[in-house]
């Protein structure tokens, strides 16, 4: 895609007509279907996204705070997406106006990639040249951001989407990049917990501490043949007994959920060994049937959301390889145990450090 030029009539220019569009863009096209908001986020005002409506079937409840209208994909997102796949956007416009910018650099997208590109092109190209982000939500960060809810006067936060980091290599790249955005300590301190009895608190969304001690509890809809539903609670140490589930289907779960293999199995010790390679030609739907023994009718009723999900496609799809990558990232572990992170709201921390090294002084507001 071609730099914008200031001259009378400036456009950006598709780089094929693969996707369909071999005219040229005018620059009010390109922006409003991207739907421009964090370039004026980052400065002050409102953005569109900011000035639709909310609280459609689609978008959902966002809960309180600055997130609350930027919880994923927001259905005026989505329907700026399909006008873009329509052309809803006529390339031929005669009112767009020229409004003379020039931007010595466009990026499109203001999620972490996004604002760290912008980072290294501004630290590199030096402070007189210019960098436009373009963001079709109301808020920067892309998956790195988070959710706050009030339940019973206490104020909740979680993440949305991207979760965790690893504590990096002593004066490795990501080490002296983080501390130069001011994640000056990656390992993080945590509250410990203070009642009785001890209880085991998971860290991040991806582990399960605490599941072999009774702390976990699994809920059954209407769709097992129980009307309101029904919880079991310590499910592996009642060995899914009372689950409304066939036997077969209980035995496998006990399996699965108390990490009792029917095959020996090695994880690989770096990516493109022999055991990679071998995971990387089966699907993980394959893999667990064959480490497990589970059927494909247990994976697709209650594994797959979870087994593969976060990639969008399900265990039938994605390579078994998937499910041991981030384990080959060799994070930095001094055998404490902490080599994975997380903040209270993910890596949004992570996403407003970036913004604050990109505009230090406005971003009083945007402290972690």
């Amino acid at each position: 895609m071609n730099r914008v030029h200031d001259d009378i009539s400036p456009r950006l220019y598709a780089a094929s007509d693969s996707s369909g569009v071999s005219s040229q863009i005018t620059r009010r096209d390109f922006l409003g279907s991207t739907l421009l908001a964090s370039g004026a986020a980052l400065l002050s005002g409102a953005t569109p996204m900011e000035m639709l409506p909310a609280g459609d079937d689609w978008t959902g409840y966002g809960g309180v705070g600055e997130y609350s209208s930027s919880n994923g994909n927001t259905l005026e997102v989505l329907q700026a997406g399909h006008k873009m796949r329509d052309r809803a956007y006529d390339p031929a416009a005669v009112d767009a106006i020229d409004t003379r910018e020039l931007h010595d650099c466009v990026v499109v997208g203001g999620g972490i990639s996004g604002l760290a590109a912008a980072l290294f092109f501004q630290r590199n190209a030096g402070p007189t040249a210019t960098c436009l982000i373009l963001e079709n939500h109301p808020i920067f960060g892309g998956e790195a951001k988070q959710n706050e809810f009030v339940v019973d006067g206490t104020r909740l936060v979680a993440h949305q989407g991207s979760a965790i980091y690893l504590v990096p290599y002593p004066h490795s790249f990501i080490a002296r990049f983080y501390d130069s955005i001011g994640l000056h300590t990656p390992r993080l301190s945590y509250q410990q917990w203070a009642g009785q009895p001890d209880m085991a608190i998971s860290r991040t969304p991806y582990e399960s501490a605490g599941l072999s001690h009774g702390q976990y509890g699994f809920w059954f809809g209407a769709k097992f043949g129980r009307k309101q539903g029904m919880w079991l609670i310590d499910p592996v140490g009642k060995q899914m007994h009372g689950a409304p589930v066939s036997d077969a289907a209980r035995t496998e779960l006990q399996r699965f959920f108390s990490g009792s293999p029917v095959a020996k199995f090695e994880p690989p010790k770096y990516e493109g060994d022999e055991i990679s390679r071998r995971l990387d030609s089966m699907s993980i739907e394959q893999h667990l049937i064959e480490r497990y023994g589970l059927s494909v009718e247990t994976i697709r009723t209650f594994l797959s959301p979870v087994e593969g999900g976060g990639s969008g496609l399900g265990p039938d799809a994605l390579s078994a390889f998937c499910d041991y990558a981030a384990d080959l990232l060799h994070p930095y572990d001094d055998g404490s145990g902490d080599a994975v992170q997380m903040f209270p709201g993910g890596n949004t921390t992570i996403a407003r450090l970036l913004v604050k090294a990109l505009i230090p002084q406005q971003s009083q507001d945007l402290a972690p």
